[in-house]
């Protein structure tokens, strides 16, 4: 009686016998491949490719800690009169506090600081420009007009010192106005009368203490205190 094995020779299929049956040789066609949902634009989306790609970039400045507040502005200027934020939200105040969690204060006070500071640097004979943000917000509220002849001002009172807050202060107040053209009291109040905010920020601590592990409550903390800031708190 003979032997029955089984084998396989290459390119066939063994059989009872030993031979191979030849292999069907179908076409192998790629897959279809399945859309990333991390990158795919979403669903009834109103902003075209080009825009999202925008938005995303500008985003990305945004939430960057090591970029300058000059760059925050003008990206957070841009979402704002390209209306880059349309697509969940109706106006740029709920962009700002639900994508970023910057209050309506401090949103605009990055975006005209920012304004500010591309004015004062523009001009050629202004040799010394502000330094940071606080020192441009100063200026928001002084008439376009009368921004370089109140950073001169500035640039006087200093005579040579270490530009610091109190010299911005007393130099611009009598350029700011309420909207009326006249020179408004707020601002020409002493910085010494400015709201004391230490109590708040040392309840808000305490409040993060407690919420270490409630990350939507500690969301709200940070958001307040980025508003308190944003009022002249330390």
């Amino acid at each position: 009686m003979k032997n029955i094995t089984h084998g396989s020779t290459v390119g066939g299929i063994a059989s009872a016998n030993g031979r191979s049956k030849p292999m069907d040789k179908k076409q192998w066609t790629v897959p279809a491949m399945i859309p990333n949902p991390l990158v795919a634009p979403p669903a009834g989306s109103t902003l075209t490719g080009e825009q999202q790609q925008e938005l995303a970039r500008l985003e990305a400045i945004i939430r960057s800690g090591w970029q300058t507040f000059l760059e925050v502005g003008s990206a957070l200027a841009k979402v704002r009169d390209d209306r880059l934020f349309a697509d969940k939200y109706g106006t740029i105040e709920e962009y700002c506090l639900n994508e970023l969690g910057f209050s309506r204060p401090y949103a605009y006070n990055l975006m005209n600081s920012a304004e500010v500071s591309k004015q004062l640097s523009s001009i050629e004979d202004i040799k010394i420009k502000p330094l940071n943000e606080a020192q441009c917000r100063e200026l928001i509220s002084v008439p376009s007009e009368k921004r370089p002849e109140a950073w001169r001002d500035v640039l006087k009172l200093a005579d040579g010192k270490p530009l610091t807050a109190k010299f911005v202060h007393q130099a611009v107040a009598k350029y700011k106005t309420n909207g009326t053209g006249k020179p408004s009291r707020l601002a020409t109040k002493p910085a010494a009368n400015a709201l004391d905010l230490k109590p708040a920020f040392k309840l808000l601590g305490d409040i993060g203490k407690l919420a270490v592990k409630n990350k939507p409550l500690l969301a709200k903390v940070a958001a307040l205190r980025t508003y308190l800031k944003s009022l002249g708190g330390k």
